[in-house]
């Protein structure tokens, strides 16, 4: 261990074309022949982002040369911005030249949340022969599953606040840099924009007219006008493409990030490649951003900290242990620990298992009934391990100019909309809200798997949007969201993991369809006397982009109109609520 690290500034790599891209270097003084550690971010190298999920400092003392990139188009990196498009090129060449720094014994591990998690498999993929351990955070491998996409809507929330807020100023300090005046008035152009979108710049009609983004991130509409079967995604996608990373490879997720889905997926979708000791991953109630016990309304413990997991190491340590493990090839334990760790919330414990989704788990499936009024929560709907008795229709409005608003939930959205579980009572008084309920339960249940939810469902408009939210019912009122999703009618078939066979299919007013919403899924305890809800409604405004209910997309177009929803549940239409339960 070196007590002594020096810190290079700025230190060039020039790419395949010629471009440079700049990198900060932490090497420990005294020693050589050492591995290197890598990620390649858009948030600037010199920000605290760059070191807020994983400490340099404490890897370079643990025997890390460790490397910090701002990648193409950003900071102080030269080329040209656009989101994605060059990182699989600029990964492998990366790595590569990471393996060629002084003190380096030529191996390669990556590091990183979210985008540059996202840049880790982008590299992987061009299978540079220098890369040998990989740990992916809060990211994805899908761009159409909770990126730019989910269920076929927009996600408009996050898109929005991202390009936005995330990356629009340092693209406007490179435009501008040469002209100190039209500098300020452009800063402050566009920080006024920023500030106003979450009290009016996501209710934008058209969403492409979208105020703040025409300068400074021309590739906002490119990437919301790209057709869902465009060749784009599938360039861009790293599913289907899994089998290719050859490196063992550890994710982080949480059960409200936003990317939990695609955590989940990439896992299963390692799993097939046989790596020894890989993959393995670990999910805790977070949120997308450090990991934190207080989350959205609730504290899961001092168990939950990233400074403390389980009780047992902060989030550096754990990626060191890893890294020690797969690089170092050191026996330090982790390989022998199961493979799979979840928190399961509500009994606000760890849980360790050999495989997700826990090979010991078993379906349970809820049955959606009532007598026609499930509307609010004071309704009629109940969810039953038997068939639908009543099985009369429930009906409701939903008009996209009056949507259900964002509460909670798995969001990277301005501070004003915040993650996590919320109490959801309030907005359930609402009639467009369908409420589903068990009675309270006698003895405590343990959910942990995928969640999906069967529905059967006519509308008088030509498309529409059906969300869903699996919700724990306290006895004393309080409703707390677990996770949600939403599906686009007319994409109901898509298979989103093949993008370029989807195809949109609208509906015929008052035909009966069968759509299927992908809640991705969680892990929580419901206790005595609470209930298991299932709420069903047909907007979650601005985390989704409203359906105009017309066929045409809010992208271009600002005329909406009310729509009619029916929600089936009789023994011809059994809508079903299906979860995975644990002993």
């Amino acid at each position: 261990m070196s007590n002594q690290i020096q810190i290079a500034i700025d230190v060039p790599a020039t790419m395949r074309d010629g471009t440079v891209l700049r990198s900060n270097i932490y090497y420990p003084q005294g020693t050589s022949n050492l591995p290197v550690l890598l990620t390649r971010m858009p948030y600037g190298k010199d920000y605290p982002m760059g070191t807020g999920f994983f400490d340099p400092l404490r890897a370079a003392q643990a025997g890390y040369i460790v490397v910090i990139q701002d990648v193409r188009g950003r900071y102080h990196s030269e080329g040209q911005w656009e989101p994605f498009v060059a990182e699989f090129n600029d990964g492998y060449d990366t790595v590569e030249w990471c393996a060629t720094l002084p003190g380096s014994n030529g191996q390669v591990a990556m590091f990183g949340a979210s985008y540059f998690g996202m840049t880790q498999w982008q590299a992987a993929v061009e299978k540079p022969p220098h890369l040998v351990s990989l740990f992916p955070a809060i990211s994805w491998g899908n761009h159409l599953n909770g990126t730019s996409r989910r269920g076929g809507a927009y996600e408009w929330g996050l898109s929005a606040y991202w390009m936005l807020s995330a990356l629009s100023l340092d693209t406007v300090s490179r435009m501008w840099r040469n002209q100190p005046e039209q500098l300020r008035a452009k800063v402050g152009k566009t920080v006024h924009h920023i500030d106003n979108l979450a009290s009016h710049g996501y209710d934008t009609l058209p969403l492409a007219d979208l105020p703040g983004l025409d300068d400074v991130a021309p590739y906002f509409r490119k990437n919301l006008a790209q057709p869902l079967d465009s060749p784009y995604w599938k360039q861009l996608n790293i599913t289907g493409r899994f089998d290719q990373i050859r490196v063992p490879t550890y994710l982080l997720g949480g059960w409200y990030d936003i990317f939990l889905g695609e955590t989940l997926n990439s896992f299963q979708s390692l799993t097939a490649n046989r790596i020894p000791g890989s993959p393995r991953l670990i999910i805790g109630p977070w949120t997308h951003g450090f990991p934190g016990n207080v989350v959205g309304d609730l504290d899961f413990g001092l168990a939950t900290s990233g400074l403390f997991i389980n009780y047992r190491e902060d989030l550096t340590a754990l990626q060191l242990r890893w890294f020690d493990a797969t690089v170092k090839q050191l026996a330090n334990g982790l390989m022998e620990e199961p493979p799979v760790q979840l928190f399961v919330m509500g009994a606000n414990q760890w849980r360790y298992f050999t495989d997700w989704p826990p090979p010991e788990a078993k379906s349970y499936n809820l049955f959606l009934d009532s007598a026609g009024h499930a509307n609010t929560s004071r309704g009629d709907g109940v969810l039953s391990v038997s068939k639908p008795v009543q099985g009369v229709p429930d009906r409701y409005l939903y008009d996209p100019m009056n949507p259900v608003p964002t509460t909670g939930g798995a969001l990277l959205m301005p501070g004003v909309f915040p993650p996590g579980p919320k109490d959801q009572s309030a907005i359930e008084g609402r009639s467009d809200i369908m409420s589903y309920r068990t009675p309270p339960l006698v003895q405590e249940m343990t959910v942990i798997g995928p969640v999906t939810v069967t529905l059967y469902v006519s509308t008088s408009a030509p498309d529409t949007d059906f969300v869903a939210r699996l919700v724990d019912v306290y006895p004393d009122g309080r409703v707390y969201n677990l996770t949600d999703g939403v599906v686009r009618a007319s994409f109901r078939n898509a298979d989103w993991s093949h993008p370029e066979t989807v195809q949109q299919q609208f509906l015929n007013p008052g035909q009966i369809y069968e759509v299927t919403i992908d809640l991705w899924a969680t892990a929580n305890t419901f206790f005595p006397g609470h209930r298991i809800g299932l709420d069903i409604t047909s907007s979650n405004f601005p985390r989704w982009d409203r359906n105009l209910n017309t066929g045409r997309s809010g992208l271009e177009d600002a005329k909406a109109q009310i729509a009619q929803q029916t929600i089936y549940h009789d023994n011809h239409h059994l809508s079903i609520l299906h979860l995975m339960t644990v002993s």
